[in-house]
């Protein structure tokens, strides 16, 4: 869902009500045997001065029946679009967000022995603190955030970060691909109600362990951070830690002050999905798939799986 772009300024908070979602949450790895060479790979190309280039994309697949998504279409629809991804446009790793975990077996399955999946299900969490799965709906299985890739996925690790302590939990899931980039994907709390309620926000903090856990070398990392870019005119931008846009360079960054200027991803006309690298990067795009409310975002980087 949008976030809404209306807080106050003033310092972040010393105490914060929040709960801490780390080693304990369900990943799942379906092992695979690497054996299949896919035409996106010549698309890809060997590579240019600087070496082999590698595509990543993102995509908030707005896939959850329960939660209203049933108007941007159905599991078949979004497994062509993951398959047109790899096929048509080069990506030979896509992070996912409100994605079905059947969808995501049959699309892997679809794409090919060498490609693997990671994926973490998104936790509801009551007023006692337990937590259940969110059911896509329609039988397609526990809804979260996922890696899909063309290579072996090891070192696979949900990452600490706040969560709220009642309602939605998303995540941070991060995995090693083949030889290649650290990968990272990302869906971030949507802001308080109260938005001049600091001590209730939680995505600086959670933007804050993405970029340590992804680190500022060898990864491409993302999602959907339900947050508008740090511009002047975001009352939100101290949200974002050092480095981003700077240590690490975002997909559509067109110099190194950009902080504005980006084009929406959203259907509400804001940017809320991201590809950041410190990778040289040799392409950015971005992809209406007609079955999504968010438009999916592709980065191509130097380096291989």
């Amino acid at each position: 869902m949008p976030p809404t772009y209306a807080s106050l300024p003033g310092p972040p908070p010393r105490r914060r009500l929040r709960t801490l979602l780390g080693a304990a949450a369900g990943v799942l790895l379906l092992g695979l045997i690497p054996a299949v060479r896919h035409e996106a790979e010549a698309m890809v190309g060997e590579g240019g001065p600087d070496g082999p280039r590698l595509t990543v994309a993102t995509w908030n697949m707005c896939g959850e029946t329960v939660w209203g998504c049933g108007k941007y279409g159905g599991g078949d629809q979004k497994i062509k679009v993951m398959r047109s991804m790899a096929q048509d446009h080069g990506a030979r790793a896509i992070l996912v967000q409100e994605a079905c975990r059947g969808d995501l077996d049959r699309a892997r399955a679809g794409l090919g022995a060498a490609w693997q999946l990671a994926f973490q299900p998104y936790e509801q969490a009551d007023e006692a603190g337990a937590t259940t799965p969110v059911d896509c709906g329609g039988g397609r299985g526990d809804a979260g955030i996922g890696i899909l890739a063309a290579a072996p996925l090891t070192d696979i690790a949900p990452v600490s970060a706040p969560q709220p302590e009642k309602g939605l939990r998303r995540g941070i899931l991060c995995a090693t691909a083949g030889s290649g980039p650290r990968l990272c994907v990302a869906h971030l709390s949507l802001p308080p109600a109260d938005r001049s309620d600091r001590a209730a926000e939680l995505r600086d903090d959670q933007l804050s362990a993405l970029l340590k856990a992804a680190g500022t070398g060898g990864s491409v990392f993302g999602g959907d951070f339900n947050s508008s870019p740090p511009g002047p005119n975001n009352k939100d931008a101290w949200i974002w830690p050092a480095g981003y846009f700077d240590t690490v360079q975002e997909c559509a960054q067109q110099s190194p002050d950009q902080r504005t200027g980006f084009a929406p991803t959203h259907e509400n006309g804001f940017k809320l999905d991201y590809l950041f690298t410190a990778l040289p990067r040799h392409g950015c795009s971005r992809l209406d798939t007609g079955f999504s409310d968010h438009q999916a975002e592709l980065i191509t980087v130097a380096a291989a799986l």
